[in-house]
């Protein structure tokens, strides 16, 4: 079982940041899709571990507005699964997003789209 205190989401969902706001002991809120795949890098970088996969979902980067991760601290260990796993991530994110930018979407697609990263992680939780 993981302490939720030390877990650390990292998002540009703010309904999940919202939501777990007390639950865990960090939640970066960024702005971008991009900006939570570099900033779960540098988290794995510094040694922490990754609870959901950066690419949880079968919607393809340039689909999908948000991004939600759940991460660990892990302590002092590389976790050179974790490394590749992020690595290729922001990859498909670059690749995905050289084929086709993301669409301008309305207030209501972005909303489903919010409830469908947010779930993601809803359904970890039970888990930890």
């Amino acid at each position: 079982m993981f302490d939720l205190n030390k877990c650390i989401l990292v998002t540009n969902n703010g309904r999940a940041a919202s939501q777990y706001e007390s639950s865990f002991g960090e939640i970066y809120l960024l702005t971008t899709y991009e900006e939570v795949l570099i900033k779960t890098r540098d988290l794995i970088y510094s040694h922490h571990k990754l609870l959901t996969h950066p690419q949880a979902s079968s919607l393809k980067p340039n689909q999908t507005p948000y991004r939600s991760i759940l991460l660990y601290s892990e302590g002092n260990r590389d976790n050179m699964d974790d490394i590749q796993l992020i690595e290729e991530a922001i990859g498909a994110f670059e690749k995905w997003s050289a084929v086709k930018r993301l669409p301008k979407y309305d207030e209501k697609i972005l909303y489903d789209y919010q409830t469908i990263d947010l779930s993601m992680i809803e359904n970890v939780i039970p888990k930890l």
